[in-house]
């Protein structure tokens, strides 16, 4: 049944759904890792213990590692945990794994940091796990996990449970490439309450764990102070500009749906912040969440009363407020969002038909492992029992858990309902950067949404709504409209909605954003998407289902095309003249600057539908004509803004104080960048070229040579433009999976190398540094920042030292 509630006319933001990270063998599927770790030191226990124990940042000792072929020498070691470590009085302790702590070079397919956690307080080996994929389910960024047997020095030391590390990696594989925000972990005491403008007055309560050097603190005050001393009238519009709200609501809705009070909620910890770059908003994410269904409890409340969890439920210790629920649930829209996300959640990944044979399924792979574990905290028989039967750590009353989730699931949908998923009715594909791709009823090139019924039965829109992310005061309420099976339906996101019936009050974010399809307050569908290349679009592949991709071809209200394929067109900007006073002429017998593209083969290019333009950031400015560039072949195109001289004249000039020129591909295959070169003053009559055809490196030609193959370069004393900054083409370009980069440098600065994807990201740091002036070298080997390959495709290397900037193209096929 539907919702029935009394809902205020705006919409704050709902949670942005975290992107999805790559496929990890550590992660991929269901499994039990077999990690070997190997000491050489007699006495590596006392090591470690003597390196944990009342140390406030514990040091990691050497061992070898092993795993599935993988091995290193040396990582790091340590113990971690408090409960789990104090309270358990046995060896089978929580271990975090340094992956390249004495080696940098070292990581595991991108990771460099690993948690063992030894499931403390949890007979079953299913609440960590389960809970994490819960806090997925809910759009959160989430931990991925698995089991690890662990062995040290050929001894089956016990099972656990593997945990990915919340650390730079994370962040950037979460929130984008090029993400170097803020992380705070909320501990000990993260409670948001406002301490003052200090920023020390926070230090207690809070760790800061990326940029621990630059130290800055406001934001994270700047934040309390909102949530804390902001009248509720005002208080949407003050936290939409600092706060995803959504995913705070959606944190404490896994928190007290599964009644993990260790968190938020409960003792004020165990939770992240991050302070995301791209809109300098915070997020939430969850951790340590092994004690979840009923285990922690330092209230004394007996098992029905923590099966009847009141969901709005905080601590009730004096003194002790938790302003992210407490004053976020007074605002009726926020309390909404917060009611929606946990009839999803009910609906979905934490109703118990699900979650049970879930619990199940992993706790059959887990058996004989933990069957054979002589150190684990309980017995055989408890492992078996942990589902139907209660257990007690002395006082400490472990809920069995069907019962628990079953009642609990019982409990909660006699306070807020029942809410049913709509089948197959999705968001299936989206255009944020719409220039001139289709119109609307007026003309306009606005840009879309497509809702698509996947479904075998047709779907009345009445009650459901679109809302992004960047408009926090407007949403979408379709009309009284069916959509039958295998139809579509287009929203136009326009922001103009007295344009009918069917355009939204609000428009999409060309830089990325995200975007949910409500039914009434509850989430059906979303999608964040990232910075959109123009007249492309973003869908579902296949259609209806699938993951999201650009496609080749935009089909609004028709089934999704194939993702597209990057463009490996091997072209080059060769030659160029900005100032043609008594060179050759066009057709018209006038002096014009000119460009020339250079194919050197072993094809014949088709250039229709490829792009020239003398602004990098407007990578359709001149398109050109249908025409055949023969293998090692020239074509001139006239750079004099007048395209009515003839089909080779392109609609701009080169100027001769020097700019950037760019050769971009077609539409459908992304538009990303072929080529570009950044040239500074220019000189009459000489050209600027590349000092052999395709080659690295441009020089200047006091003969030039338009339409013909590049001669030998002839020095003017005296005459030259001063040497500029000049990134040389990469080689080999393609490459796999190594390419050499070389640029020279024509004065001493800072310089920053880095590569970019075709949407944008920046996704790897080569070089940031003060270097004298100078030719420099180097290799990449195709690796992402976080030490992980790339795979193939088209990428952008970006040079620039704080006064020129150039690009290149490169093109990695694996």
């Amino acid at each position: 049944m539907r919702i029935a509630l009394a809902l205020l006319a705006f919409f704050p933001c709902l949670a942005l759904a975290a992107l999805t990270p790559d496929e990890h063998p550590l992660f991929s599927g269901d499994a039990v890792h077999e990690i070997e770790l190997t000491f050489h030191q007699a006495d590596w226990w006392d090591q470690l213990v003597d390196n944990f124990e009342g140390v406030e940042d514990p040091e990691y000792i050497p061992a070898e590692f092993d795993w599935a072929g993988t091995h290193f020498d040396s990582i790091g070691v340590r113990f971690k945990g408090n409960s789990s470590y104090n309270s358990y009085p046995g060896v089978k302790k929580s271990f975090k794994l340094d992956i390249d702590r004495y080696d940098s070079t070292q990581n595991l397919d991108g990771l460099d940091k690993l948690n063992l956690n030894n499931q403390f307080m949890d007979p079953s080996f299913v609440r960590e796990i389960c809970a994490y994929e819960i806090a997925e389910a809910a759009g959160l960024a989430s931990c991925r996990t698995n089991y690890a047997a662990l062995s040290i020095n050929g001894e089956y030391w016990g099972f656990y449970v593997l945990v990915e590390q919340v650390d730079q990696e994370f962040i950037e594989s979460r929130f984008g490439s090029g993400e170097d925000g803020n992380l705070w972990k909320g501990d000990p005491h993260g409670s948001l309450e406002y301490r003052g403008a200090y920023d020390w007055n926070y230090y207690n309560d809070y760790e800061l764990k990326t940029n621990e050097e630059l130290n800055d603190w406001s934001a994270l005050v700047d934040l309390a102070d909102r949530l804390n001393n902001t009248a509720l009238a005002e208080l949407p519009d003050s936290l939409h500009a600092a706060m995803d709200a959504g995913s705070a609501l959606a944190m404490l809705a896994v928190d007290l749906l599964t009644v993990n009070l260790d968190s938020y909620p409960g003792s004020a910890h165990n939770y992240y912040l991050y302070h995301r770059e791209l809109d300098d908003r915070f997020l939430f994410a969850k951790w340590d969440q092994n004690e979840a269904w009923g285990v922690f409890n330092m209230w004394g409340m007996n098992l029905d009363q923590l099966k009847t969890l009141d969901p709005f439920w905080t601590t009730p210790q004096p003194g002790q407020g938790r302003p992210l629920g407490e004053q976020l649930w007074q605002d009726a829209a926020y309390e909404a969002i917060y009611r929606g996300h946990l009839l999803r959640l009910m609906a979905g990944a934490g109703h118990p038909e699900q979650i049970i044979p879930r619990m199940e399924t992993l706790r059959d792979l887990a058996r004989p492992w933990v069957l054979a574990d002589t150190n684990k905290m309980f017995s055989d028989a408890e492992f078996e029992a942990a589902m139907t039967s209660n257990l007690f750590e002395g006082p400490r009353l472990i809920p069995a858990l069907t019962p628990f989730i079953t009642d609990r699931h019982i409990y909660l949908r006699s306070q807020l309902g029942d809410w049913d998923p709509t089948a197959g009715l999705v968001l299936n594909e989206m255009m944020a950067n719409n220039v001139a791709t289709i119109s609307d009823e007026m003309g306009d090139y606005d840009d879309w949404v497509e809702i698509h019924n996947a479904g075998a039965l047709p779907v009345s829109l009445d009650g459901f709504a679109l809302a992004d992310l960047n408009d926090g005061m407007d949403r979408f309420e379709f009309p009284a409209v069916t959509i039958d099976p295998g139809e579509y339906l287009i929203v136009w996101c326009d922001g103009e909605p007295g344009e009918g019936d069917l355009h939204a009050p609000f428009r999409l974010d060309g830089d990325g954003e995200g975007l949910y399809l409500l039914d009434g307050w509850v989430i059906q569908d979303e999608i964040s998407f990232p910075a959109q290349p123009q007249d492309l679009s973003y869908g579902r592949w296949p259609d209806g289902e699938g993951d999201w991709h650009l496609l080749s071809v935009a089909t609004p209200g028709a089934e999704n095309d194939n993702p597209l394929e990057p463009e490996t067109v091997p072209l080059f900007i060769n030659e160029l003249l900005a100032v043609n006073t008594a060179g050759i002429t066009d057709e018209m017998g006038q002096y014009e600057d000119w460009l020339e593209i250079y194919n050197p083969g072993p094809d014949e290019v088709q250039m229709g539908g490829l792009f020239l333009s003398d602004d990098l950031g407007e990578t359709t400015m001149w398109a050109f004509p249908d025409t055949t560039l023969p293998a090692g072949e020239f074509l001139l195109v006239w750079c004099d803004s007048d395209e009515g001289d003839g089909p080779l004249h392109a609609n701009f000039k080169l100027s001769s104080d020097g700019e950037e020129v760019g050769l971009f591909g077609r539409l459908a295959a992304g538009n990303d960048l072929i080529d570009g070169h950044a040239f500074g003053s220019q000189f009459a009559n000489i050209s600027e070229g590349r000092e052999y055809d395709g080659s690295e490196s441009w020089v200047y030609f006091t003969e030039p040579t338009p339409g013909a193959s590049n001669g030998s370069p002839t020095d003017i004393a005296g005459d030259l433009p001063p040497s500029i900054l000049l990134l040389h083409a990469p080689w080999p370009n393609p490459f796999n999976p190594v390419t050499r980069l070389g640029f020279d440098l024509p004065r001493a600065s800072r310089v920053r190398l880095e590569v970019y994807d075709v949407s944008g990201r920046r996704i790897a740091d080569l070089l940031d540094d003060w270097l004298e002036a100078g030719p420099y070298e180097m290799d990449w080997h195709a690796l992402d920042a976080t030490g992980r390959e790339l795979a193939s495709g088209v990428y952008l290397l970006r040079l620039h030292d704080g006064e020129d900037a150039q690009t290149r193209r490169l093109v990695l096929l694996r």
